[in-house]
């Protein structure tokens, strides 16, 4: 059961934290991107296939992300690769794949078109189903060489997933730092859910591990598989509201927590985090009030019920 904490000095934290992350992404926009230290992977009929190391990195699915530069060997084919993309100034291209070292399976996520210099002409989106990697193929070769450092556990786990040369800026490729035990526990239930599609405790499991890695929108999607399966879990329905919450969604997350008091009416986590989203999201401050004293109706002993006290006194004194 999650409950949405906040201290006196939350409000003031967020508008630091927003400052500080602002001046981070204005710096890193002035800033140049380090060279990409490419090496040689492959040659196919028509290009020159490179590996960027430093890009490799775990996806929270446990497979191994890597980016790949494909340069045409020559102007025939290079002419040959503008008329497929459809970029007149096509000089080389990107690949983003996402490596099942275990099963020997890729998935090619997204695909990137340069032009002269290396300037991005155009992004395009892969596809979701994992194919087999071929013995000798171009993935077969990135496979050998990434997967033995994940292995050894030598992978850096803080490796980010912008495309080389993008100085910084976020792709749409999930890139949450999360910790390898995480990942590894996430693959795990991942499989566990998949063999036992009518489990409910297996989506809940699954739900809770992203939870816990901060994976809003996986995490809501696991509950929701969990729902399915027992739609008045009042656990599951509060702490996917609290997911709800965390990415925005004030509207579903006051509907989850909202249904789960009505089913049980004495649920403290759900009155609190109800009165929570309306103070401290939606800047109701009547409601939440309305809210925080029927949650000490119910609780006037613990440590939450001293916290929610002290938001009642300060609030209280404000709109009075």
């Amino acid at each position: 059961m999650k409950i949405l904490l906040i201290d006196g000095e939350d409000i003031m934290i967020r508008l630091i934290l927003s400052t500080v992350m602002m001046a981070i992404f204005l710096c890193s926009q002035a800033s140049s991107a380090e060279a990409v230290q490419w090496r040689a992977l492959a040659s196919t009929s028509r290009h020159q296939v490179a590996l960027d190391d430093d890009s490799v990195r775990l996806t929270p699915l446990g497979r191994l992300a890597v980016w790949l530069r494909f340069t045409p060997l020559g102007d025939a084919q290079r002419k040959a690769a503008a008329a497929e993309y459809g970029e007149k100034g096509y000089r080389s291209h990107l690949e983003y794949y996402e490596i099942d070292c275990s099963e020997q399976s890729a998935v090619l996520s997204m695909l990137d078109i340069l032009g002269t210099s290396g300037v991005r002409l155009k992004r395009l989106k892969g596809g979701a189903q994992p194919d087999v990697i071929v013995a000798g193929s171009v993935l077969d070769r990135a496979a050998q060489r990434i997967c033995p450092a994940f292995d050894d556990g030598a992978l850096d786990e803080e490796s980010d997933v912008s495309a080389p040369g993008d100085g910084g800026k976020s792709d749409p490729v999930k890139d949450k730092q999360i910790s390898v035990e995480s990942l590894r526990k996430i693959q795990d239930l991942i499989k566990k859910a998949a063999t036992e599609p009518s489990n409910h405790e297996s989506w809940s499991m699954l739900g809770n591990a992203y939870y816990d890695a901060d994976l809003p929108e996986e995490a809501i999607a696991a509950y929701s598989k969990a729902l399915a399966l027992r739609p008045d879990d009042t656990n599951i329905l509060n702490d996917q509201g609290a997911m709800y919450s965390r990415k925005g969604d004030f509207t579903s997350a006051l509907a989850n927590f909202e249904k789960a008091v009505k089913l049980d009416p004495r649920n403290l986590e759900s009155l609190y985090n109800t009165g929570y989203v309306y103070a401290f999201d939606l800047n109701n401050i009547p409601k939440a009030l309305q809210i925080w004293k029927r949650y000490l109706e119910l609780d006037k002993e613990s440590e939450t019920a001293r916290q929610v006290q002290s938001f009642i006194d300060r609030y209280q004194k404000e709109t009075n």
